[in-house]
């Protein structure tokens, strides 16, 4: 293994073209990640050029830019790269680059990251892939008249009602708005009214979220939980196709009120993402744009 060659980055970008370059070869029966089309070099180019301007900025200006493609700066400067992309964008540039990193180890470029020994960009590429796929699960959830098909859910089942009216005022997920009817006490603080240490997916923590006294009163009231699929039949008989469909309301609706106060729109949806409990904003906006 050897760094790549040039006295400065610039010239070690070019260097690593040439060793990855196998044009005209063809792919057939090969398991290698060399550059095979005009294509695929273009992107790799941008790959090297944008770890390049990462460097620069954290005030790395020397060395060998392999030298530098640790774990740890990887993924830094993957989520600095990603942040503002859609899923499906963030997904497709995260494996570009990770074929980039074992095309360079192949081409016996030494990489700290050890790239093909070890898929340590694993969790970036399942976290991207669960967004698309929530994404594709949230098309046109939207619920109108939602207060009118919760009045005709209490008719149906108190439980359900009151476990929909979570989701409705907090927009937690259902398994979430479960848990805090059931262990109330556990996390509503009486003197703020105020739900508290509720623990969302990826186990992040909600913010502190305000609800009802009223609402308060009705949790207490709640004896039995029902089962998950018995709430589901609930909600389709009132005219809610899905339990999440109470989550993307809630999101909408409390992005509306934002921008109506004068909020400007990152800001707003930065808001609403931190209060969904999305750990990136780009997220819920897709999400949003969906309902």
């Amino acid at each position: 293994m050897a760094n790549l060659k040039g006295s400065n980055f610039e010239k070690q970008i070019t260097n690593a073209f040439h060793r990855l370059a196998r044009f005209g070869e063809g792919r057939h029966m090969k398991d290698d990640n060399f550059t095979h089309s005009v294509e695929l070099a273009k992107k790799r180019d941008m790959y090297l050029r944008d770890f390049k301007e990462y460097l620069e900025q954290k005030g790395i200006t020397q060395g060998k830019i392999n030298q530098f493609m640790t774990q740890d700066t990887i993924k830094d400067f993957l989520e600095q790269r990603t942040i503002n992309l859609s899923p499906k964008s963030a997904l497709d540039y995260t494996t570009g680059f990770n074929s980039l990193l074992k095309g360079l180890e192949q081409a016996n470029v030494t990489i700290p990251a050890n790239p093909t020994q070890n898929d340590f960009l694993k969790d970036f590429r399942k976290t991207f892939r669960s967004e698309m796929k929530q994404i594709e699960i949230e098309r046109g959830r939207y619920i109108h008249d939602l207060p009118s098909k919760l009045d005709a859910l209490r008719e149906i089942r108190y439980e359900s009602y009151v476990i929909a009216k979570v989701q409705a005022e907090t927009g937690l997920r259902v398994s979430e708005a479960r848990e805090v009817v059931q262990n109330f006490d556990k996390y509503y603080n009486p003197e703020n009214n105020t739900l508290e240490g509720v623990i969302g997916k990826g186990n992040h923590v909600y913010a502190p979220k305000e609800i009802s006294h009223h609402l308060a009163q009705e949790i207490q009231k709640v004896e039995n939980i029902p089962h998950y699929n018995t709430y589901r039949q609930d909600l389709k008989e009132v005219g809610i196709n899905k339990t999440h469909d109470l989550r993307v309301t809630y999101a909408k609706d409390l992005l509306e009120d934002k921008l109506e106060q004068g909020i400007e729109y990152k800001e707003a949806l930065k808001e609403v993402s931190e209060e969904i409990n999305h750990h990136r904003p780009e997220m819920t906006e897709y999400y949003l744009n969906r309902a």
